[in-house]
């Protein structure tokens, strides 16, 4: 009895805890296929449901099968709170008709009554390869005896450009393109990325870049974008962008016969270094218009500006902020500070600047702000003019200019002003502003009775003064030198040990292993938060993989997992700990091909790579 009442307790406490997501429903699709190419379409709830509502005639697809219905669950605690999630998944398999870029509907359910509604999903179709007639379709030879021959045309490597003729200070958007097909791919080498001569090059966020099916050059390649680049031409003229290298790692897979009374097919990989080499690209450069404008701020794109006065009424001597704002997109970071005309009795200080922008495929795009902090010295009426700013519009060819709210200031006077009287003294002349002279601006110097003046100790005896004792040869005088130049010494060895520790590429690379680890296991968490399978696997893989590589400073070229295993037993690693880092790769590599919707395994995955890693961080002998 007394079991059965504890059970019950513990149940209840259980389900207290139990925290329940919200339920969400969402639709999963590729964003590209080809022509005839099969994909799923998955409609995916957080529930237990059943009777889905989808119309997918018409939409450009065939439907091959479904729905087909499956069901998941997952319980995690974190922090003490449990947490369960029920996933019911609706998958259809469809076929490509024709090219172009398709909708698929948004589908409908019922849950507990409640009626959701899934998001829509775009997806484009690419056309189909068109391969000459006796081509290889694949790196894969299935002849006997034969070995798979590599094939130039599945790969390339491609600097791509937005635009090829544009303006001066016009955003052009750059992307080094890697387009593989037929083979796998590992991480390239020897990467060499080209010259922007002529360009202001700034770097564009491509940490969440995937491989993607893409058409190019009559065929359908995957393709990884590796680096994105925002080019602003400086000068006008044919400007040439000089070809980008690399080495592509290629993995070709080939089949031979055994031999032998069976003479079993048998499939072998063969990793082949492949360099590759973009051509140079060409950019006509337009020069702007003639005819700029005075209030031009070197503004290409598309702006609008804002000013702001903090008070239209103060006191002499007082301190009043001057704004100005400008917002839109293109060189924003390489806009001028406009300077607004003060009345000339205002001291004005240096302006502060604060830019906030993230690059886009149109430029960058963000606010300048410039705050200007003037204080008006005497009372009366001013008139702040009106600011002019002028940019070069891209899209109409034409330059424009916006004029801000002119201001009008009241100071009054403040407790340190005075008259013409009360001290202070008034200077007129002719054409020029008046000129006040504060009586308090002078300070005079006090007289000091040579009487109290402190001339030492008096001598009881005598009753007159001891003479100071000579600050020259004391100890105080000697440490005035010793102590800067011990200093000095110390601060040069440690200055040069730093120069040392930074020119040591490899040993800084061992060092931030540990670093670069944290981070990539952050973008796990996020990943696992997310729900998203193919990035925290991705990121797992990175993290365990990539510690390795750093710490015991193995080559990219020849990163393999054997290489690892070889490097961990080398520098000392027990045994166990290299079977669990042999099972998080394994698992990883697994999930790529065999995707789990389980969240608690990867929860134990995450956890378990992060106890690992800083099991290799104590025991790895440098």
């Amino acid at each position: 009895m007394r079991r059965k009442f504890l059970f019950t307790l513990i149940l209840s406490f259980l389900t207290t805890a139990m925290v329940w997501a919200d339920t969400t429903f969402r639709a999963k699709a590729p964003s590209s296929v080809a022509v005839g190419q099969q994909f799923r379409l998955e409609y995916v709830v957080t529930a237990r449901a059943s009777g889905i509502t989808v119309d997918l005639k018409d939409t450009g697809f065939d439907v091959l099968y479904g729905p087909t219905t499956s069901s998941s669950s997952s319980t995690s605690i974190v922090n003490g709170q449990m947490s369960s999630e029920v996933r019911t998944t609706f998958s259809y398999v469809l076929s490509a008709t024709k090219e172009g870029t398709f909708t698929l509907p948004a589908a409908t359910i019922k849950v507990d009554g409640e009626t959701l509604t899934s998001n829509s999903v775009s997806v484009k179709v690419l056309p189909a390869d068109q391969q000459p007639a006796g081509q290889a379709s694949g790196a894969r030879s299935q002849q006997g005896g034969a070995q798979a021959k590599f094939n130039k045309d599945d790969v390339h490597l491609v600097l791509d450009l937005s635009k090829t003729s544009a303006y001066e200070g016009e955003a052009i958007v750059a992307t080094l393109k890697l387009y593989w097909r037929n083979t796998q791919m590992g991480n390239p080498s020897d990467v060499k990325l080209p010259d922007f001569e002529g360009f202001t090059v700034q770097d564009m966020d491509n940490d969440n870049a995937q491989a993607s099916l893409e058409h190019f050059n009559g065929a359908n390649y995957q393709m990884y974008p590796l680096v994105k680049w925002l080019l602003f031409p400086s000068r006008s003229g044919e400007l040439t962008i000089p070809a980008a290298t690399l080495t592509a790692n290629v993995a070709i897979v080939s089949t031979r016969r055994t031999g032998g009374f069976f003479d079993w097919p048998m499939e072998y990989t063969e990793n082949v270094a492949v360099p590759l080499r973009s051509a140079a690209r060409k950019v006509n450069v337009k020069s702007l218009p003639a005819g700029k404008p005075g209030s031009y701020m070197n503004a290409v794109g598309n702006f609008n500006v804002k000013s702001v006065l903090t008070a239209d009424k103060v006191r002499a001597n007082d301190a009043v902020i001057y704004r100005i704002t400008i917002d839109g997109v293109g060189n924003l970071k390489y806009v001028k500070e406009p300077e607004p005309e003060f009345p000339t009795d205002f001291e004005v200080f240096d302006p502060k600047v604060d830019l906030s922008t993230r690059a886009t495929s149109s430029g960058v795009q963000g606010k300048k702000t410039i705050e200007y902090t003037i204080i008006p010295r005497h009372a009366g009426k001013y008139e702040i003019p009106a600011l002019e700013f002028s940019y070069f519009d891209v899209r109409s060819g034409q330059y424009k200019t916006i004029r801000t709210d002119a201001y009008s200031l009241e100071v009054e006077k403040g407790p340190n002003e005075g008259s013409t009287g009360g001290g202070a003294v008034d200077f007129t002349g002719t054409n020029q502003e008046r000129i006040r002279v504060l009586g308090n601006d002078i300070r005079y110097l006090h007289s000091v009775d040579a009487d109290r003046l402190d001339l030492g100790k008096i001598n009881p005896e005598t009753g007159k003064p001891e003479p100071l004792k000579p600050f020259f040869g004391t100890l105080a005088y000697w440490m005035f030198f010793l102590v800067p130049f011990i200093a000095f010494v110390i601060l040069a060895f440690i200055y040069r040990r730093r120069i040392r520790r930074m020119a040591d590429i490899a040993g800084m690379r061992t060092r931030r292993a540990g670093k670069v680890a944290e981070r990539r296991l952050k973008t796990a968490k996020k990943a696992l938060n997310a729900k998203d399978e193919n990035a925290f696997y991705e990121a797992i893989h990175k993290a365990i993989l990539g510690y390795v590589c750093d710490k015991l400073r193995i080559p990219l070229s020849d990163l393999t997992q054997d290489t690892v295993f070889e490097m961990l037993e080398k520098h000392s690693v027990p045994e166990m700990t290299i079977h669990e880092v042999k099972e998080v790769l394994d698992t990883c590599q697994f999930a790529r091909y065999a995707p789990s919707t389980d969240s608690q395994a990867m929860d134990v995955l995450y956890k378990k790579t992060s106890k690992v890693i800083d099991r290799l961080e104590s025991e790895i002998k440098k």
